[in-house]
């Protein structure tokens, strides 16, 4: 009996009870089972996209959604991560004014997973200060190489677990889908506004195929150069104290900073790789591909800053400003800062790194269809490498009494009895050398086996076994610390650039003072001799063996089709740090291990022809953060604040609900609602506690297992074609997110913007083509001690093609149109409490993309 006659939800019912008894007999095996529906897209342009991406939404079996390339190397965005924010309930974080990581439906950046071709992609990242994060840093990945993107909100028991937002699925294109001989490419000049820097971004590829299509290689290749500058104004550590003034009064239960500045931040950026795959399809039931990507991000930098340090050089208050705040109580609005009694109370840093990154990936596919079995084995590599090889910690000391004013929003004054700009005032304290090596590697491989069937409302039944064997590494060194060098500022600085801090801060913003020449004080610095040693508290080892299996049946009955299936893991972990006193430190490692249970139902039903009602249910975990696992430290002992671990923290999990409605009234229309449900049933919470480093206290986030809470929320999106050529998209996420601290206090869960929206209009024919972009999100909380909370940011892009001929097409792009800056402060409500006020500046880039 065909089940297209069956009554599709008493029959599933009925299924799922008979599925736990029955067996599955040769009688019932299907073999001419109805393939899956596909509809394939031969369009270009923005519109193509849009109709690629929507098709890719409507003919899944659970919730997706989908960014497709307008065209070969032509993707919506040149940054993958900024084309995934304009995805309804996708957030994206920036650094430096680019896309770098990503959040869905309001979990952090670590709870979400980022597999290219269905497999991990290690990844590293250059800044020593950096937390090893499972979060995959896109700047690693360029547009050029990718095809499409699907971003899983409801799990498939087939696809890797470990996110309990959702899962992103990069694709590569392959060669025998490509017409022989194909050659595209991208020539662009990218002019960064703050800097004044213009750069060149190259991008080429070529595709190859026999004449019987049997074997088949594609190469692409690029370079892309950035220089870029940040401006910004900066404080942090804002938390309750005690303060005693010079003249011995105490003033208790204050809120003060812990220091802040003015700071220059610069960047070189080269990233150069290749992608390579090889494809082999000697019959129509057999394809072998092998798949190389190597990316290699240059990311040399310098970081100035001119600091006021409450308490540097053993430095008292002279006064306070004290007032009423509502959330804190008395909040030191300003403070005048008295002179050393023995050394110096201000300094005047600067940071000089050797930095640089690379990324491998190495997979190997064989799949074969049997005439009843179709099965695929799976092996390869992947491994992210490299921080920051040399990090020169340059500081620059003098004694004054100075001041600072935090009473305007965005804006910090200070005042300086001696003129920061004049270089003879201060002289060289101190000089360090570090580094930082980070390792993220693993391997795996898998087997995975499906067939057609006919057994009630399911249609094919697919199984499949994976092992990964995960490490991560982290080498950090310090050299000895030289105070002997007797150099003076004068002789190794500039005046700083006339627009520095142009368009933010107030007029008592420190906005010129001497900055350090980095090519001579590197120059200098180097010639030196140095000593290294480990800085124990920051060096952890972890390795993770992980083992999973999975069963998944698909649904196909009359209106309505889907999958029911279960993920069984096992996770092996072994965590290593040096631990003890600081003269006695000894390494340890630490065994644990856990078993998930993770079954997951997705169902589309088909209301209409063209109307979809979708249910989702699933049982879902996160691992916790690298840097999170290990009794290892990071700390800052300019800033004062650090992050680390705990040993004995739990995976995240959850439980999780959707109901979702999509109403397909066009090819390149669609009107969606989604609601959502996570029921976290174990959290990690931050537990901030001051310790002491190299005798300066330091504010210390450590990760705690904390209470259950919930996010919940709806997702709402629009896209049509107002006109021949002219269309629209827009969507919007609501998300509530409710947990509690250990003393049953509501929190904030990190990561989490309650409002997120994007709209963008587009326009297109035969020789012009543009599209406008608004992506806004409100503010959240990061869970960190440092930046506290990010407030809301919202930015402008836009597009412009000219298509010269068939082949070639001018492009022209803006970044941040509107100039905006990004805000933070220590924490919701206390926007005096500044943290961070930056420029990134606009971006603009113009060129030719061609394709023969």
């Amino acid at each position: 009996m065909s089940t297209n006659n069956k009554k599709p939800l008493a029959v599933l019912i009925s299924s799922i009870l008979m599925a736990s008894t029955a067996s599955f007999s040769s009688s019932s095996l299907a073999q001419g089972a109805q393939t899956d529906e596909v509809e394939v897209i031969q369009v270009r342009g923005i519109r193509g996209s849009v109709v690629k991406s929507i098709n890719a939404k409507r003919y899944a079996n659970s919730i997706v959604d989908a960014v497709s390339s307008e065209d070969i190397g032509k993707f919506p965005d040149q940054n993958v991560a900024e084309s995934l924010q304009r995805i309804t309930g996708v957030s994206m974080s920036r650094n430096f004014g680019e896309g770098e990581r990503i959040s869905i439906r309001g979990t952090s950046e670590n709870q979400n997973r980022t597999l290219l071709n269905g497999q991990a992609v290690g990844s590293a990242d250059w800044w020593v200060d950096s937390s090893a994060s499972r979060g995959f840093n896109y700047t690693m990945l360029p547009s050029e190489i990718v095809s499409g993107l699907e971003v899983y909100k409801s799990p498939e028991a087939d696809i890797d677990e470990g996110s309990i937002g959702g899962t992103v699925i990069v694709k590569t294109r392959k060669p025998l889908d490509l017409d022989a001989n194909k050659i595209a490419g991208s020539v662009i000049m990218q002019h960064s506004e703050v800097s004044g820097e213009t750069d060149p971004q190259l991008a080429g590829l070529y595709s190859w195929k026999n004449d019987e299509e049997s074997i088949g290689a594609l190469v692409s290749v690029f370079r892309q150069e950035r220089n870029l500058r940040r401006d910004g104004i900066e404080a942090w550590s804002w938390t309750h104290r005690d303060e005693t003034l010079e003249d011995g009064t105490v003033v208790e239960n204050v809120y003060t900073p812990g220091g802040g500045g003015s700071a220059m931040f610069t960047q070189g950026r080269v990233r150069t790789g290749f992608n390579f795959t090889l494809q082999y399809r000697p019959s129509d039931n057999m394809d072998v591909t092998f798949n190389a990507l190597n990316s290699t991000l240059e990311a040399n930098n310098a970081n100035q800053n001119f600091l006021w340090l409450p308490g540097y050089g053993g430095s008292k208050y002279q006064s306070l400003d004290i007032v009423d705040h509502a959330k804190v109580g008395k909040f030191a609005q300003a403070g005048t800062l008295g002179l050393s009694p023995d050394g110096n109370n201000i300094l005047d840093e600067t940071k000089i790194r050797n930095s640089k990154l690379k990324t491998n990936s190495y997979d190997l596919k064989l799949i074969h269809d049997g005439e009843i079995w179709k099965s695929s084995y799976h092996i390869g590599v992947t491994e992210g490498s490299g921080g920051t090889q040399t990090d020169r910690s340059v500081g620059w000391e003098g004694n004054a009494v100075h001041s600072y004013n935090a009473q305007n929003v965005e804006s910090i004054e200070t005042s300086y009895a001696k003129d920061p700009a004049d270089g003879k005032h201060w002289n060289l304290g101190f000089l360090r050398y570090d580094s930082n090596d980070a390792l993220d590697k693993e391997y795996y491989g898998q087997t995975d086996f499906e067939r057609a069937i006919d057994v009630a409302v399911f249609s094919k039944i697919k199984m499949g076994v994976k092992y990964r064997d995960h490490k991560r590494e982290n080498v950090r060194l310090r050299s000895q610390t030289r105070t002997d060098l007797n150099w003076n500022l004068a002789d190794y600085s500039f005046v700083a650039p006339s627009d520095f801090l142009s368009g933010i801060g107030t007029s008592g913003t420190l906005k010129s003072y001497a900055m350090t020449d980095l090519d001579k004080t590197r120059a200098a610095g180097d010639a030196l001799s140095w000593q290294y040693d480990y800085l124990y508290d920051s060096n952890f080892a972890i390795t993770e063996k992980i083992l999973a299996s999975y069963i998944k049946a698909d649904i196909d009955a009359d209106g309505m089709r889907g999958n029911l299936g279960v993920r069984l893991v096992e996770t092996k972990q072994t965590t290593g740090a040096y631990v003890g006193p600081a003269d006695a430190k000894v390494w340890q490692e630490e065994d644990k291990s856990y078993f998930d249970i993770l079954p997951s139902i997705n169902l589309a039903v088909d209301i209409e022809e063209d109307m979809i009602l979708r249910f989702s249910a699933a049982r879902v975990m996160t691992r916790p953060d690298y840097a999170a696992m290990t009794n290892a430290t990071t700390y800052n002992t300019e800033t004062r604040v650090g992050t680390g671990g705990n040993s004995n923290i739990d995976p995240y999990r959850a439980t999780q609900f959707d109901v979702g409605y999509e109403w397909y009234f066009s090819d390149a229309g669609i009107f969606s609602s989604a609601l959502f449900y996570k029921d976290l049933q174990s959290t990690l919470g931050e537990n901030t506690q001051t310790e002491t480093f190299d005798n300066v206290e330091i504010e210390i986030s450590r990760p705690i297992n904390g209470p259950a809470g919930t996010l919940k929320g709806i997702e709402l999106g629009y896209q049509t074609e107002l006109a021949e050529g002219f269309g629209i998209a827009a969507n919007y996420t609501f998300v509530d997110g409710e947990s509690k601290d250990l003393e049953g206090n509501d929190i904030l869960i990190p990561g989490i913007s309650e409002h997120t929206f994007n709209f963008s209009t587009y326009y297109e024919n035969e020789t012009y083509s543009g599209r406008i972009s608004y992506n806004y999100r409100t503010g959240y909380d990061t869970g960190r001690a440092w930046p506290g909370y990010q407030d809301a940011y919202g930015q402008i892009d836009a597009s412009f093609n000219y298509n010269i001929n068939e082949n070639i097409t001018a492009v022209f792009e803006v970044i941040n149109l509107t100039d905006e800056h990004t805000f933070s402060y220590q924490e919701e409500g206390v926007k005096q409490a500044l943290t961070g006020v930056y420029k990134d500046g606009r971006r603009f880039m113009a060129g030719l993309r061609f394709s023969f």
